[in-house]
C-alpha cells in the first residue's frame, strides 16, 4: 500500500534546503497523493513551505531538554507517518530513529535497524544530490537504472518566481545593481578561514572586475558581514548586499549575474543551483571536492591545497570555462 503521511527529514542550511528539492520533487512525484511533512530548521521553513512538493514543515527537532524530546516523540507517535525518509543521515536524524522505539514507522536513511537501510558504505563520501538520488533508488524511486555520480537531478527552482509577491525585487535595478555584475560570497563553510580564499584576493578581485565594467557585488549570510567591510576597505565601490537578501531574491538575481564565486558554502551552492555560472574555489585538504563542490548547468572548481597560491588571474582564467566573455573587457 503506498504510505499516505511522510515525513522527510532536511536537517541543516538553506543550502541544504535548496539541495533538498531535487529528492523531495521524486517523492512528490512518486506519492503524488500523499501528504509531505518537512522536518527542519526554522530558518527553511519560508523556503520549503513555499516549495511545491511540501504540505506541511515540522520545526521541533532536535530539542535540548529531555521533556521536550518526550513531547516531540509522543507527537510523531500520534501523527501516525507511513513512511519517513531521513535525507540528513547524521547523528542527530539517527538519534531521532532510536528513540521512536519500539513504534517505530518504516524508515529510509542509515540507521541501524530500519526498514529501508541506505547500506552503502561510501554514501556519506557523496555529493548530496547522488546520496539522495541512491537512497531513493533502494526505495524504489527513479529510474531503475540509477543515475551515474555527478549526473543526479538538480533542484527546480522554476517556481520561485511565483511565490514573490512582488516582482521588482527578483530584478538588479530594485537592489542597486548595474549590470553585468558578478556576485563575490566570501563567506566559507561555517566561516571557517582554512575553507576560505582570504579575504584580500576577494578585495583585489572586485578591483579587477570594477576595470573591466562587471560591478562585484557582496552577498552571504551574517557570518560575513565583517568580511564584507574588510573588502570594501579594498574595493570601496562593491556593493554590499551580505545579509540583506532573502533566498528568494537572491535565486532571481543569481540567474541574471554573470558569475558567482565562493567556496562550498551555501550562497554558491544555491547560485549554481539557481542557473548561475559558479567557480567554487575548494581547499581538498579540508574538504572532499566530489562532495562538496556546487552543482549547477555551469560550474567549475578551482582546487589548491594552499589557497595563498591562488591570484586573481588564476580565478578570472578558470571562469572563463562558465563564462567565456568575462575576460573579453580588458582592465583599464
Amino acid at each position: 500500500m503506498d504510505p499516505q503521511r511522510i515525513l522527510v527529514i532536511v536537517l541543516g542550511s538553506i543550502g541544504d534546503a535548496v539541495l533538498a528539492l531535487a529528492p523531495l520533487a521524486m517523492l512528490r512525484a512518486h506519492h503524488r497523493d500523499a501528504e509531505i511533512t518537512v522536518l527542519t530548521q526554522r530558518g527553511n521553513v519560508r523556503f520549503l513551505s513555499k516549495s511545491p512538493y511540501v504540505d506541511r514543515v515540522d520545526v521541533r527537532w532536535p530539542q535540548s531538554k529531555w521533556i521536550d524530546k518526550a513531547k516531540f516523540i509522543w507527537s510523531l507517535h500520534q501523527e501516525r507517518y507511513d513512511m519517513v525518509y531521513d535525507l540528513t543521515n547524521s547523528g542527530e536524524s539517527d538519534h531521532l530513529f532510536q528513540l521512536l522505539w519500539p513504534l517505530r514507522p518504516n524508515w529510509s536513511g542509515g540507521a541501524v535497524g530500519c526498514s529501508h537501510p541506505h547500506v552503502d558504505r561510501t554514501r556519506l563520501t557523496l555529493h548530496r544530490l547522488d546520496r539522495h538520488a541512491e537512497q531513493l533508488l533502494t526505495c524504489g524511486i527513479g529510474p531503475k537504472e540509477g543515475f551515474a555520480p555527478g549526473l543526479s537531478p538538480l533542484p527546480d527552482l522554476s517556481w520561485v518566481d511565483s511565490v514573490v509577491k512582488d516582482p521588482a525585487k527578483l530584478t538588479p535595478r530594485h537592489h542597486g545593481i548595474v549590470e553585468p555584475f558578478a556576485f563575490l560570497a566570501p563567506e566559507g563553510p561555517a566561516a571557517e578561514p582554512s575553507k576560505r580564499w582570504p579575504t584580500a584576493r576577494y578585495g583585489e578581485l572586485a578591483l579587477d572586475l570594477e576595470r573591466r565594467g562587471i560591478q562585484p557585488v557582496l552577498v552571504g549570510g551574517p557570518a560575513a558581514i565583517e568580511l564584507a567591510v574588510e573588502i570594501r576597505a579594498i574595493a570601496p565601490k562593491a556593493l554590499d548586499l551580505v545579509a540583506r537578501l532573502d533566498v528568494f531574491q537572491f535565486i532571481g538575481l543569481a540567474r541574471k549575474s554573470m558569475l558567482a564565486v565562493g567556496s562550498e558554502g551555501d550562497m554558491a551552492i544555491i547560485a549554481a543551483a539557481a542557473g548561475a555560472p559558479t567557480l567554487a574555489i575548494i581547499n581538498p585538504n579540508e574538504t572532499s571536492v566530489r562532495k562538496a563542490a556546487p552543482r549547477g548547468s555551469a560550474t567549475v572548481g578551482l582546487v589548491a591545497r594552499n589557497f595563498d597560491t591562488i591570484r586573481v588571474q588564476d580565478v578570472l582564467a578558470a571562469a572563463r570555462a562558465v563564462t567565456p566573455t568575462i575576460l573579453e573587457a580588458q582592465a583599464s
